[in-house]
């Protein structure tokens, strides 16, 4: 059995975060790849992700580049990843309010 098909996934995007990726569109594919292989347990390692520290519980940031990708997970019988904010590292932070 395909290991992708174990999971039922979503990916929802607010819309700056869409309005980000329409002109990258590039890190969206590298995004939307990387969310598979985190779900797939496929290379998981290699992806650079971390949670987010302080009041932003449960927000995780993906680098990908030079860029970084600002998500949450909700979990139930589908896994929806809600994108939050894409953009260049300290943009990102700097208007969410000095997340770390």
């Amino acid at each position: 059995m395909d290991n992708e098909s174990l999971y039922a996934y979503e990916i929802l995007y607010t819309k700056a975060a869409d309005k980000f990726f329409v002109k990258h569109e590039d890190v969206r594919r590298k995004y939307v790849d990387n969310i598979k292989k985190l779900l797939t347990g496929e290379d998981p390692e290699n992806l650079d992700i971390k949670m987010i520290k302080g009041t932003w519980n449960n927000y995780y940031r993906m680098r990908i580049g030079s860029y970084r990708v600002i998500y949450t997970v909700i979990r139930g019988k589908l896994v929806v990843i809600n994108t939050i904010a894409a953009g260049p590292r300290g943009d990102e932070y700097k208007k969410k309010g000095g997340i770390k």
